[in-house]
């Protein structure tokens, strides 16, 4: 089966993550493997000052792991220009599905949730999002689905992004 890979797109807080967290549930329960990527447009740090792993990257590592046998973090620069989608190939190539939270700049299909911002929605300006999960009325051809509606979305994203593949 070919690896599945979805962006879920949207204004901050409109429930990106929440969706996420149902759809995990959702092809968890069908036995598929699922992983994620959150995709940020900020900086963020993981490997504080002064600890292990970072003292290793500042000696010179390209790259660091740290584990306890039941878990690990990798931390890693990224040199090679590498976009979500060249993540997922590399690290998560045993998922059924990837699920990149963000990603708005990504030519990959995409989900759009859309909460309360007074930020107007951006699938009028991305033709990749086929997918709203909103509360709000909305006058468009595509679908739409409310965001209690995981089974509805679920199935959307099986016939419209994903009908060429084998699922």
């Amino acid at each position: 089966m070919k690896q599945l890979i979805i962006s879920v797109t949207g204004r901050s807080g409109s429930g990106k993550t929440t969706l996420i967290e149902k759809l995990i549930v959702h092809y968890k329960s069908s036995g598929k493997k699922v992983s994620v990527i959150k995709s940020m447009r900020h900086e963020f740090d993981t490997d504080p000052s002064g600890k292990d792993t970072f003292r290793y990257r500042e000696s010179g590592a390209s790259a660091s792991i740290i584990t306890n046998g039941r878990k690990f973090a990798l931390i890693s620069e990224i040199t090679d220009g590498a976009d979500p989608l060249d993540l997922a190939e590399r690290f998560f190539s045993d998922s059924d599905i990837v699920i990149i939270e963000g990603f708005k700049e990504g030519n990959i299909q995409k989900i759009e949730v859309i909460g309360d911002s007074e930020e107007s929605p951006m699938f009028g300006d991305d033709p990749d999002i086929k997918i709203l999960v909103t509360d709000i009325f909305l006058d468009t051809v595509l679908p739409v689905y409310r965001r209690d509606d995981i089974e509805g979305v679920a199935a959307e994203i099986e016939k419209v992004l994903f009908s060429s593949l084998k699922f």
